[in-house]
């Protein structure tokens, strides 16, 4: 992995259509599009838990080389979750990278179903890395979620700025996830071009 490699919150967005997917793409070609132009994805909680085991490989086909798949977690990994994520990560093997957790709940686990867990928090921190952003603190595992992207190009240099130079020592790199209402692929391409600009 580079220092940073930039990914959205989900794939499947009708905005997206006409825009950053062509008008006639087939939906079950949409990862294959996305993973051509980035290489992490963080999966909602609700598509992820809906998956089964043809889903596993028709996503596992669809993406090629080193890519990794983020699973968002709210509020706490139930058991549910947990039997879910334990066949997921079984299946998936090295392109299931980590855990991102969105909770207020006070939690001190930084692994889930042998997963490394970003928290993402306004009140709680896991112990080691941190970086605070938009009123929530990313903490845990390096990797970073911005809830709602700037357009602007001098904002979106001092985010990736501020992200990537608080990298813990031997720290690899780390994925920044884009998530919000309307994700906008025009500025997460330039926010992606930024951060390669930059040298990241």
């Amino acid at each position: 992995m580079e220092n940073l490699q930039v990914g959205t919150y989900g794939w499947q967005y009708e905005s997206w259509i006409g825009g950053f997917y062509p008008e006639d793409i087939p939906e079950d070609w949409q990862l294959d599009y996305y993973s051509n132009a980035y290489r992490v994805l963080l999966v909602p909680e609700q598509a992820w838990l809906s998956w089964n085991e043809v889903d596993f490989e028709e996503i596992l086909d669809a993406v090629e080389g080193d890519f990794g798949f983020y699973f968002e977690v709210v509020d706490d990994l139930d058991s549910n979750k947990e039997v879910q994520l334990t066949k997921i990560v079984g299946v998936f093997s090295e392109t299931a990278k980590g855990v991102v957790m969105f909770s207020e709940k006070e939690r001190f686990e930084s692994s889930c179903c042998g997963l490394p867990v970003t928290l993402i928090s306004k009140s709680q921190v896991l112990p080691g890395w941190q970086w605070k952003v938009q009123g929530f603190t990313c903490s845990g595992e390096p990797c970073g979620v911005v809830i709602e992207l700037t357009s602007q190009p001098k904002e979106q240099t001092a985010l990736l700025k501020s992200f990537v130079g608080g990298f813990p020592d031997g720290c690899q790199g780390a994925p920044l996830f884009v998530k919000g209402s309307d994700i906008d692929m025009t500025q997460v391409y330039n926010l992606k071009t930024i951060g390669e600009f930059l040298g990241y």
